[in-house]
């Protein structure tokens, strides 16, 4: 099963164009969501949503929030793929509209919340609490407070098909409930500050990471190509180990050089000593933070941070401070993770 084909749900099942001012029948939204069970079990189905999601991130559309990967034409219905780190997840929300979520690999916690009562006491008031395995479909028609969240130690990825209305404000209450936030995006003041940039890029390395993983074992077509695609855009670190573990059936970029660009040139970066240790620091917009801390007993690393902050552009191997090589690799390795440098593919 490919994408389109489960597109076709919803001409079978006459869904709202864009601009009606309806919502389609619940029986509908039942549908779709067994159409989209059957999807998910497949890794065609799989590979292709994450073959529009990798194009979406090598065309420099990644942006902090939950942006959809496709919209369907003439209904505007959004899909959208979430990568969900371990203990993590978007916290309480409320959607308005009709949504399908689908758990692709490994599992989530969702918590469902009261919501009239919620509105009523304006705290949130527990209904329902339940973990949803790999495979596990949902759906939402009436508006509805939930909060997923991955409890297990590995990564999760879920699959989450909306109604465009979804996020439209309701009329039925005036008053928010404290701690249930909306789904927007960042200010146009937020989104060009550097450190957001740092933020992206971070997210940019993770999704190539993780969706690598996924694609690795998969034994359809486009799983190679798409893996190369995550070796372009991963970091130092993926790189080796889409090398140690992936089949080489597709070309990949190597280099002996090791060359890192500051993700973005106004991002102020300082290298503080504390003690025996030293600091690598970073300014955000609510203030500084230490994003790479060392020891520094023999002055190695205030050497070597010293230089990071003052130089936009260096290769890993010129890192001074008479680091050995798997040190230079660990911090190369580091800033890359961090998404404060990236590495200049040639």
């Amino acid at each position: 099963m490919m994408l389109h084909d489960l597109c076709e749900v919803f001409e079978d099942h006459e869904f709202p164009a864009l601009g009606v001012r309806a919502h389609p029948e619940r029986e509908a939204v039942v549908a779709l969501r067994v159409a989209t069970a059957k999807a998910v079990a497949d890794d065609e189905f799989l590979a292709d949503c994450l073959s529009l999601e990798l194009r979406r991130i090598k065309e420099n559309r990644l942006h902090l929030g939950f942006d959809p990967f496709f919209t369907l034409p003439g209904l505007g219905v959004r899909f959208a793929l979430g990568l969900w780190q371990p203990g993590r997840g978007p916290g309480p929300h409320e959607h308005t509209a009709w949504t399908i979520t689908a758990v692709c690999r490994n599992e989530l916690e969702v918590v469902v919340y009261q919501r009239e009562e919620s509105y009523r006491r304006r705290e949130l008031v527990l209904k329902e609490r339940f973990s949803a395995s790999a495979g596990r479909v949902g759906f939402i028609y009436e508006p509805c407070i939930h909060a997923p969240t991955n409890r297990s130690s590995d990564f999760s990825l879920s699959l989450h098909i909306s109604s465009p209305r979804d996020g439209e404000p309701l009329e039925d209450h005036t008053e928010p409930v404290p701690s249930v936030r909306a789904l927007g995006e960042l200010s146009p003041e937020e989104r060009d500050h550097p450190y957001i940039h740092v933020m992206v890029a971070r997210e940019r390395q993770t999704a190539a990471r993780e969706f690598a993983r996924v694609l690795t074992p998969m034994k359809v077509r486009q799983a190679p190509q798409l893996l190369a695609w995550c070796y372009e855009l991963a970091s130092s670190a993926t790189r080796n180990w889409i090398d140690r573990t992936a089949p080489p059936s597709c070309e990949r970029q190597t280099g002996s050089r090791w060359v890192l660009r500051r993700t973005h040139p106004d991002l102020k970066i300082h290298a503080r000593p504390q003690g025996e240790r030293i600091a690598l620091e970073v300014q955000m917009p609510e203030g500084p933070l230490d994003e790479i801390v060392l020891h520094d007993e023999t002055h190695a690393a205030h050497a070597a941070l010293a230089f990071i902050a003052r130089e936009p552009v260096f290769d890993v191997r010129d890192l001074p401070g008479n680091l050995s090589s798997d040190e230079q690799s660990a911090l190369g390795e580091a800033l890359e993770e961090r998404g404060l440098f990236t590495r200049v593919h040639s």
